[in-house]
């Protein structure tokens, strides 16, 4: 089995991340979900190799921590 590697992108807002949404709808396949328990939303999208989303992780997290 081939093991794809992702890009994580940090999105400051949901409307960035929706926009991506839409760029790669029909295009892509994609995966979008939203968590209500972090009111984040995350796009997995298999054609850019990227995730994107409005929760801060790792090495994100520190640069952008309050």
């Amino acid at each position: 089995m081939k093991k794809i590697t992702f890009e994580y992108e940090h999105k400051r807002s949901v409307e960035e991340v929706r926009k991506h949404i839409q760029n790669c709808e029909g295009k892509h396949t994609q995966q979008a979900i939203y968590s209500t328990f972090h009111d984040a939303l995350t796009q997995v999208c298999f054609g850019c190799r990227r995730i994107r989303s409005t929760i801060l992780i790792g090495e994100a997290y520190e640069k952008d921590k309050f």
